[in-house]
């Protein structure tokens, strides 16, 4: 570069007069040691005359480095942005862009674009931004949309400011364009999830109520307010148990938001009793879940109920219904089995002591691993309704065999083991009838087979051990002690202790051993159970239910 002198600096401005010079130049100083200066003249036309005006910046020698070196930088950061950059002039002619744009509009880089124009789906868009542009010299995040190279659409932030020369003249603007296409995408979902969410939160036919974690209601659904009959303004804030909570017994709410979180977020109970503004108690199947924060933490919980009131008042009335026909079978079962009492006077309170004797053993059996499965609570039911059944047979003997005095003949003891076959067969023949198992199927088995014997002595089938079946093994215990310790025509009673022998004499020849066994555990409510139905046919037997030298009689058992 050559020593800018005066008459040189002359000549440049007449050489290139009315036109913006902005040059790097070299002025010597006083020493002669020539420096960089940047010198910027322009012409300005006045009414009367031309003026020159000149601007000339001193020691640029480092400031040039520094100037090119930021434009380095300026220019690696334009390449390189993730942003569409580009500039334009005022005819719309695209002047440069980076990379970044040629990979959003889908097109090759450098490719040629006329006007652009040409991108706008909107032109109205590009006009908005040139008026704002105008007026504020820059606009930010204007949300347009542009045709890609395959025409189809994206909705795109601008932000773009103006390009000025260094007289101050607009000559274009810079523009930069940020994708925004799959976030609005997302948001227009999560807009109809939410819309999707409300709607279904108010038509689902569940009540839905929302708790903060300190128990307060924050929100509920349409269903929660018919279910309830209360405003919105009435639970809005209120805690749940002051307003619902019709047992208060029952658990609070805050003690069952522990249970849902000792549970993994989710706790259910059924038949749960609340109240309604009315003051009527409803039931409900409820379902309590946490709702979380994305970091995890517990912000709520969800009440969902469906209304059970109805189903628990059709299944409270059809217990009741149930319980009476029970009372009403259990009562001619019984009046059945009693068809003897007519010859035998001791039959009927037999019956009951046989009843009570079959549940003490077959409840102490259940506690063994080999029958916790099998005995359960509605066989247990069943064994002691058809345990009455067991000598139904008998209605069919003579009464000069039954009602005989003293010891019967080999001819007569057969016939009376006939009982066992002939009530087996009767109670076969009703059972048939029935579709399913009952009560009778037990009946069926003891009629038939409590007089089988573990060794297989027994009759009417000779059967052994598991054989036959637990229903008659156990009600054979029960019937030879309740024989033994009774008055018969034939015999008088024996004691409690002498019974007791006699059946652990039988163990594993007469009795099934296990069944003594518990038989053993259990003697005291033997005792017990034939000393109070003894007291309760005869209240005068009293004085000798009293321990031997004492006034206090043996505690008797409760009313069964």
């Amino acid at each position: 570069m050559d020593i800018l002198t005066e008459t040189k600096f002359l000549q440049l401005l007449n050489v290139e007069r009315c036109r913006h010079i902005d040059r790097l130049t070299t002025i010597p100083d006083l020493n002669g040691t020539p420096k960089y200066f940047r010198v910027a003249a322009f012409t300005i036309e006045g009414e009367a005359q031309s003026y020159t005006l000149v601007r000339v910046r001193q020691d640029l020698a480092s400031t040039h480095a520094e100037t090119t070196s930021t434009s380095d930088s300026f220019e690696l950061l334009f390449q390189n942005i993730g942003d569409g950059l580009l500039t334009v002039n005022l005819g719309g002619k695209i002047q440069t862009a980076n990379p970044a744009f040629y990979k959003l509009i889908g097109m090759e880089p450098n490719s040629p674009i006329e006007d652009i124009a040409s991108l706008y789906v909107y032109k109205a868009e590009l006009e908005d931004k040139l008026i704002r542009l105008l007026d504020a010299d820059f606009v930010f995040n204007l949300e347009t949309h542009l045709y890609m190279e395959d025409r189809t659409i994206k909705r795109i932030l601008d932000s773009s400011w103006v390009i000025r020369d260094p007289r101050g003249t607009v000559t274009g603007y810079t523009c930069q364009f940020k994708d925004i296409s799959y976030l609005k995408n997302i948001e227009a979902r999560l807009a109809i999830s939410e819309r999707s969410y409300a709607v279904l939160f108010d038509t689902i036919l569940s009540s839905i109520i929302i708790v903060d974690p300190l128990g307060r209601i924050v929100n509920w659904n349409y269903t929660a307010k018919e279910l309830y009959g209360y405003s919105w303004e009435e639970v809005s804030g209120e805690y749940f148990d002051s307003v619902f909570r019709a047992n208060h017994q029952r658990p609070t709410i805050s003690q069952i938001f522990e249970l849902v979180d000792e549970n993994g977020g989710r706790y259910i109970e059924a038949e749960v009793p609340r109240r309604r503004k009315d003051g009527t108690d409803l039931f409900t199947y409820t379902s309590y879940s946490s709702i979380k924060n994305t970091s995890g933490k517990t912000i709520a919980y969800s009440i969902i109920e469906k209304d059970l009131t109805e189903r628990v008042n059709l299944e409270r009335k059809l217990k009741e219904s149930f319980d009476r026909i029970k009372e009403t079978q259990s009562a001619t079962i019984l009046g059945f089995a009693r068809l003897t009492e007519y010859r035998d006077k001791n039959t009927g309170k037999h019956l009951k002591r046989i009843r009570e004797y079959t549940k003490v053993l077959a409840t102490g059996l259940r506690s063994m691993e080999k029958y916790k499965n099998y005995i359960t609570d509605r066989y247990i039911e069943d064994l002691c309704l058809s345990s009455v059944l067991h000598d139904v047979g008998k209605v069919a003997i003579e009464d000069s065999i039954l009602l005989k005095v003293g010891q019967l003949d080999q001819k007569e003891f057969s016939r009376v083991k006939d009982h066992a076959r002939m009530g087996g067969d009767a109670l076969r023949d009703v059972d048939t009838e029935i579709k399913r198992e009952s009560f009778l199927t037990l009946g069926k088995e003891i009629a038939y087979y409590h007089h089988e014997r573990w060794d297989g002595d027994g009759y009417p089938e000779g059967r052994r051990g598991d054989e036959i079946p637990l229903s008659a093994r156990i009600v054979a215990v029960a019937d030879v002690y309740d024989a033994l310790t009774s008055d018969r025509p034939y015999k008088k009673a024996i004691s409690h202790e002498e019974a007791m022998n006699t059946i652990i004499e039988g163990r594993s020849s007469q009795f099934d051993p296990e069944i003594v066994d518990v038989f053993l555990e259990n003697q005291e409510s033997f005792r017990i159970i034939r000393m109070f139905h003894e007291f309760e046919e005869n209240p005068k037997t009293i004085e000798g239910l009293l321990q031997p030298g004492t006034n206090q009689a043996r505690p008797a058992a409760p009313s069964p």
